[in-house]
Formats: C-alpha cells, structure tokens, sequence
C-alpha cells in the first residue's frame, strides 16, 4: 500500500513538473518579427492642403500635380515605397583542436636515511619481494578535436513597405505585411528597417541591402508548417534530458 501510493505521489511529481515546463516554453519563445504587429495608425495620412485659386486666376498655384519636374519618390509618412529582398548569407567556421602530453617520472632511492633501500624488509606485504622505494612511471594525455559549421540562406522577394516616420535625422522609417493564403497554408512575410532618402532609386524601389536595423520574417502557418514542428512533449524533454 505505501508502496502505491509513493509511486502515485512520483507520478503527480513528473505531471506537474511537465505541466510547469511547458508553460516556461511557451512563455520563453518568442519571434525576431512579431508578424501580426504590423498595425498602421489610423492617423498616418495627413489630411490633404486644398489649394484656393485666385478670384479671375486660370494656376491653381504649386501642386504636386502640374509641376513639370517632379519626383514621385516617397518622402512622407504615408508614402509607400517598394523593398526588392534579395538576401544572401553563407557562413563557414572551422576548428581543429591537436593537444598531446608525455610525463615520465623515474625516481631512485639508493638509501633512505643512510639504510638500505629495501630498509631491510625482505617479504614486503607478503609478496615475496623486497621492499622497493623507487618510483616509475609514465603519464600520456593527447586529445584530437575537428568541427566544421556551414551555413547557407537565401532570400529573394518584393514588398512594399509604407513610410510610418520620419526621424529628426531625415531617415525614414519602413514597415510593410504581406500574407499569402493558398489551400489554407498561410505564407507571411514581415519587414521592417530605416533607410535613408538618397538611396531611394528613381523608380521608388531600394534593395534590402540598404535598409538598415532590418528585420525580415518569412514564416508560415497551416499544416503543413505545423508538420515540421516539434511536438510540445519533444520540445519539454529536449530542454530537460540530461544526455
């Protein structure tokens, strides 16, 4: 009987600490881009100057529509800018580790405190032997390590991204969402950077190279994706298992 119920109390143990890992799981993980943050003030378009014509006047005066050279970049908060991603990374690190070492150790005692070696003691621990102070030994300790990490990623896209401020610096500050459903398999993509209005081409594109402090997440969501997840049990006994 108190074997039993030693054995449920170890069950309710194991239970619980599962449950508590869990949680601590879910609660620790966490994404570079949150991909449905991306939420666009409601206030983010100013509203448009209404140009008054003069009374008997044909030029309705300055307006980004009659102006014989203009560049339609974007440049206010609320313009809308197009990102050509084409992200490549390729990393290789190499390690290899050769360590060896050889300790001899030979000591002699011809006496010991003027008495013979053997300190006169002929069947040493009932050996048969003499006693024998001298001392021999050899150490050896080598150790051979090698590792190679290589690590290839490639992303190529088009997004456009709206302009959501303008720092006191001059640069703009981007955020465009893209979501693409097919067969209930959704693919987000999610972008985020600064750049500068310089680099902005002439047909209001930038490649993502020039963005900078980008954060770009391509995920999805749907079966298949959830298909090449770990499941929760996995997930816990991976971050517990001791081997």
């Amino acid at each position: 009987m108190r074997i039993q119920i030693l054995v449920n109390k170890v069950i309710i143990a194991i239970s619980l600490f599962l449950v508590f890992s869990l949680a601590a799981c879910s609660t620790t993980t966490h994404k570079a881009v949150d991909s449905r943050s991306t939420i666009i003030p409601k206030n983010l378009y100013a509203k448009p100057t209404k140009h008054k014509s003069e009374e008997g006047a044909l030029w309705p005066g300055n307006t980004p529509g009659n102006f014989l050279f203009g560049d339609d970049k974007a440049e206010k908060v609320g313009d809308i800018i197009t990102v050509t991603i084409n992200e490549n990374a390729t990393s290789t690190q190499s390690a290899t580790t050769n360590t060896a070492k050889d300790t001899s150790i030979n000591m002699q005692a011809p006496n010991v405190l003027g008495l013979p070696s053997n300190l006169g003691i002929q069947n040493f621990l009932n050996m048969g032997t003499q006693f024998d102070p001298s001392v021999n030994a050899t150490i050896a300790n080598s150790m051979q390590g090698t590792g190679t990490v290589t690590r290839n990623g490639t992303l190529t896209a088009t997004i456009s991204a709206l302009i959501t401020d303008i720092l006191p610096g001059g640069n703009l500050r981007i955020e465009g969402r893209r979501s693409v459903t097919v067969n209930h398999e959704e693919q987000i993509m999610v972008l985020r950077g600064i750049v500068r209005p310089q680099d902005i081409n002439f047909d209001n594109t930038i490649p993502s190279t020039l963005i900078a402090d980008a954060s770009i997440s391509y995920s999805g969501e749907g079966v298949v994706a959830d298909e090449q997840r770990k499941g929760w049990l996995a997930k816990i006994l991976s971050k517990v298992w001791p081997f």
